[in-house]
C-alpha cells in the first residue's frame, strides 16, 4: 500500500527526467529502485517528523472507497 501511494503521482506522468550519478541502472529501469528507496526510508521519516512509529501502529479497518 505504501509503494502504491508513493508511485500514484507517477501514473499520470508523461515524462520523467532522472539525473543519475555513479554506477548502476540508468533511465526508466532506475525508477522502481527509486520508488523502493523512498518506501524503505518512509517509516524513519514519518517517525522523525511525527514521533509515531508506523511499524508499531495497529492497522485500521480497511476503508472501502466510495
Amino acid at each position: 500500500q505504501v509503494a502504491e501511494a508513493v508511485a500514484q503521482p507517477l501514473l499520470g506522468t508523461r515524462r520523467v527526467t532522472l539525473v543519475a550519478g555513479g554506477s548502476g541502472d540508468i533511465g526508466v529501469s532506475r525508477l522502481p529502485g527509486e520508488i523502493l528507496d523512498v518506501v524503505t526510508r518512509l517509516p524513519a521519516t514519518v517517525e522523525a517528523l511525527t514521533g509515531v512509529s508506523i511499524t508499531q501502529v495497529r492497522p485500521m479497518s480497511p476503508v472501502t472507497p466510495p
